[in-house]
């Protein structure tokens, strides 16, 4: 008999922990951001555009035919050629019969303007500290 009477309260009162902690999501909301916040300026504010401000910027690479992806640290005055060696070798298409001539690279928002020429230097190619990728092509010459 004395184990029944312990068995009800211990029941009942794990039923009321488990209400308890159910309850605990639906509770009254925390205060809310403050109305003068700004949202979605940005680094530079709302209606700025994206410049170059930094020695060193983060691109992205992309190949599109193959669905890979690199990030790279490149500064303003490397040229698309380095950036072309170095992201083959970060897609692992860097193997010696295939020539640096037969890839090129293309700003991923303006591939109808053409590839960027090779002993171009990235900040003549429209680089800025934001959001700036690269897609790499295979194009060979001789196909």
């Amino acid at each position: 008999m004395a184990s029944r009477s312990i068995l009800l309260p211990t029941t009942i009162f794990l039923a009321f922990v488990a209400l308890v902690n159910m309850t605990a999501f639906c509770g009254p909301q925390s205060a809310l951001r403050a109305t003068s916040v700004g949202r979605g300026a940005g680094v530079y504010g709302k209606d700025e555009p994206f410049e170059l401000r930094r020695s060193i910027v983060e691109i992205t690479v992309t190949s599109p035919a193959h669905g890979s992806r690199t990030r790279l640290l490149v500064e303003p005055d490397e040229t698309i050629e380095s950036v072309l060696t170095r992201s083959r070798e970060a897609f692992d298409f860097n193997v010696d019969w295939i020539p640096n001539t037969d890839w090129q690279m293309y700003k991923f928002d303006d591939e109808e303007a053409g590839a960027f020429a090779k002993d171009a230097k990235l900040k003549d190619c429209g680089l800025v500290d934001h959001e700036y990728e690269l897609h790499l092509y295979f194009e060979p010459k001789d196909f």
